[in-house]
């Protein structure tokens, strides 16, 4: 079972809706749904395997009926309960996440040491930002980053969320770690990320990349986004990709990736490895 909680909110009365979907389906219909305003949703245990229920919570009955309204293919059915601490929940069942082969991420309360002596743990809580490792796109991320050599490199990260990349990246011994946010909220969360694991600087921007000037270039470029998102970022990332750089893109979905496979044909970006997991598809390209 996973429970997704993108805020919490205090309230008496949990307003609940169960549905189902195919398998394949649940990446992207939990995308919609958290689009379409959830804020808790849990995968729950089918005897069918082809089949994935989920169940989503709301403090607002009328929100919950507006939700359900407009998904009728989920087949929900709704009831209501007692609202219990989610925060206490989540937190008595937190563990450490095995992101890629020698990353680690732990929250704050739980102590945790791997067997392997070479691997970097990162204490991290999410609060306001995405990206705490568990994520297949978070994962991939970092699992491309590990075939680059980072040590003296200058890097940016692309909406950093939590920053946990960008972190990555500076025990990777990266000379700078840069990354951009456009939600003021993830800023705070970014600094106490940071400063819990020893590092005095975030180094985070809050805007777009028009922000750094037309003579900065970075070796590695990283970025988790959706294509929508991504799209019109292209010329500014090759403009801020040094020659030989590398680009580390995710978030993407598997069945649109050859819209990034011709951007990178066009732009001279060579495809070094790819990543599928779930519905997403994620890959390491370098700057020819």
């Amino acid at each position: 079972m996973n429970i997704y909680i993108s805020n919490m909110q205090k309230t008496e009365i949990w307003y609940k809706a169960q549905g189902r979907c195919k398998s394949e389906e649940y990446e992207i219909v939990s995308y919609l749904l958290f689009e379409a305003g959830v804020l808790t949703l849990e995968e729950l245990e089918c005897e069918n395997p082809e089949l994935t229920e989920f169940r989503f919570y709301t403090g607002n009955k009328e929100e919950r009926d507006s939700i359900v309204e407009k998904f009728p293919e989920y087949f929900f059915e709704i009831s209501e309960e007692p609202a219990k601490d989610w925060d206490k929940w989540w937190r008595d069942r937190a563990e450490p996440v095995a992101v890629s082969p020698h990353l680690w991420v732990r929250p704050p309360w739980v102590e945790f040491t791997p067997d392997d002596e070479n691997a970097i743990v990162l204490e991290l809580e999410a609060k306001t930002a995405f990206g705490t490792g568990e994520h297949e796109t978070t994962s991939s991320t970092a699992a491309l980053m590990e075939g680059i050599d980072f040590t003296n490199k200058t890097v940016l990260d692309i909406g950093t969320g939590t920053g946990i990349l960008a972190m990555f990246a500076r025990r990777k011994n990266a000379a700078l770690a840069v990354g951009t946010e456009i939600d003021p909220q993830a800023l705070p969360c970014i600094a106490e990320n940071f400063e819990r694991n020893g590092f005095k600087d975030s180094c985070a921007v809050l805007g777009f990349l028009d922000a750094f000037a037309d003579n900065v270039k970075f070796d590695v470029i990283v970025c988790n986004m959706i294509r929508s998102e991504l799209w019109p970022l292209r010329d500014d990332i090759e403009n801020l990709l040094a020659s030989g750089g590398y680009f580390v893109v995710s978030g993407q979905l598997e069945e649109e990736k050859q819209y990034v496979l011709d951007w990178f044909s066009e732009c001279g970006f060579q495809v070094e490895e790819e990543i599928v997991r779930g519905e997403w598809w994620s890959a390491r390209a370098r700057a020819l």
